[in-house]
C-alpha cells in the first residue's frame, strides 16, 4: 500500500470544508422544509428560463410570410431578387437573403436562369366572413 503525502495544511482545509459542509445540511435539515427548497428551486429555474428566453427567442425568431414563385431570368442574381422583397415586405435586404436561401434549401448565392424560387409577399386583399 503506497502512501501519498498531503501537507498538513491541505488536510485541515479540507476537514474545515467538509465541517463547513455539515453544518449547512444541518440547518437545512433542521430549518427548511421540503417544499420551501422546492419552492426556491421553481423560482431558480423559472427566472433562469424566463431571462433565457429573452436572449434565445431574439435572435431565432422565426418570422412566417406568404410565398410566390420567382423564375429567375437571365442577368438576375438572388440579391436583385431578395432586394424586391425587402422593399415588399419592409425587412432588409440581408433578412430576405437569408429567408430565401433558407426556403429554397440553396448552400450559395448561385442562381441560374429557368430556376424556381420562393420569396415572400405581402398578403393583399379584403378579408371576408
Amino acid at each position: 500500500m503506497t502512501r501519498t503525502f498531503v501537507p498538513f495544511m491541505m488536510r485541515e482545509q479540507t476537514f474545515l470544508f467538509e465541517v463547513r459542509v455539515m453544518t449547512y445540511y444541518r440547518f437545512f435539515k433542521k430549518y427548511v422544509d421540503g417544499s420551501v427548497a422546492i419552492l426556491m428551486l421553481s423560482a431558480l429555474l423559472f427566472s433562469w428560463t424566463y431571462f433565457m428566453e429573452d436572449d434565445d427567442v431574439q435572435g431565432r425568431e422565426e418570422q412566417f410570410f406568404m410565398t410566390s414563385k420567382w423564375t429567375v431570368s437571365e442577368g438576375e442574381s438572388l440579391w436583385m431578387i431578395a432586394s424586391s422583397a425587402a422593399e415588399e415586405m419592409e425587412m432588409t435586404i440581408e433578412e430576405a437573403l437569408v429567408w430565401i436561401k433558407n426556403e429554397n434549401e440553396l448552400d450559395n448565392e448561385a442562381i441560374y436562369p429557368g430556376q424556381s424560387l420562393a420569396i415572400p409577399v405581402e398578403m393583399k386583399g379584403v378579408a371576408s366572413e
